[in-house]
């Protein structure tokens, strides 16, 4: 009787019918917004009013137009699209400059394109020695190697959101806006023999990192695997994505720096 009984829940088992698996779960992310600039192009995220990621390719300077800092709240975004409400500089507490991601002196010969960079859209609070020095150093480069081959530059911004204010969140009252993390830069260009190289940063946000970009050096691979599942692959040959040079590329002799 016990063999029979056992036999007849196995019978009831294996006629039952199968639920179907759940589905895996997605990475969560946030909708990003093109803003595009003509010279530069912007994702932007409108629901927290910030932007995330940029791109734009440079050939050889042959401008030196004057910058004007003509920085302005961006009244062309989207409806709906929060935006910076001032344009002002982020004084309180001090130490912090309108940092931009698309450089306003990588478009010197091209007054409209100068001044799309100065607006808020194109500007998170950055640390004034980052900015100046650190960040300062990737831009500079940019213009040294864009004189040999077309450079080609994506980079972008991290923030730190975890449901509430960080401590360095100092500009939400007064401009509506977080602060970044981090700071992220890619440049694609080639050899003089036409072969692609590539190199990548991942800058942590903080004072005193000096103008040694050694450190922070990633392969395009790397920066993915830091921004997560949820974000955009970055858009480089896929045969290049491992590269790490084993030192940032130098600056070069008779680099225009204007």
């Amino acid at each position: 009787m016990r063999l029979l009984f056992l036999l007849f829940l196995l019978t009831l088992t294996s006629c039952a019918p199968r639920l179907p698996s759940p589905p895996a779960p997605t990475p969560a992310f946030t909708p990003l917004t093109l803003l595009d600039q003509g010279r530069f192009q912007l994702w932007y995220d409108c629901q927290r009013g910030e932007p995330h990621r940029f791109a734009f390719t440079l050939g050889r300077d042959e401008g030196h137009l004057p910058r004007i800092d003509n920085f302005r709240v961006d009244r062309s975004l989207p409806a709906g699209c929060k935006g910076q409400h001032s344009a002002k500089a982020y004084s309180s507490p001090k130490g912090y400059h309108r940092g931009h991601l698309a450089a306003n002196n990588h478009f010197d010969d091209d007054r409209a394109a100068m001044d799309a960079s100065n607006l808020m859209s194109n500007i998170v609070p950055q640390l004034a020695a980052h900015n100046s020095r650190t960040w300062y150093q990737t831009e500079l480069l940019t213009e040294c190697y864009r004189d040999r081959h077309p450079v080609t530059v994506i980079g972008g911004v991290v923030f730190g959101h975890s449901g509430r204010a960080l401590d360095n969140d100092h500009f939400v009252a007064s401009h509506g806006i977080a602060t970044p993390e981090a700071f992220w830069k890619v440049l694609l260009s080639e050899d003089d023999q036409g072969q692609p190289q590539v190199i990548g940063w991942w800058i942590p946000h903080e004072a005193g990192l000096g103008t040694d970009l050694d450190p922070y050096l990633r392969s395009v691979h790397e920066i993915e695997a830091l921004l997560g599942a949820g974000e955009a692959p970055i858009d480089v040959p896929d045969q290049v994505k491992d590269l790490r040079p084993v030192h940032t590329w130098p600056v070069t002799a008779g680099c225009d720096r204007e």
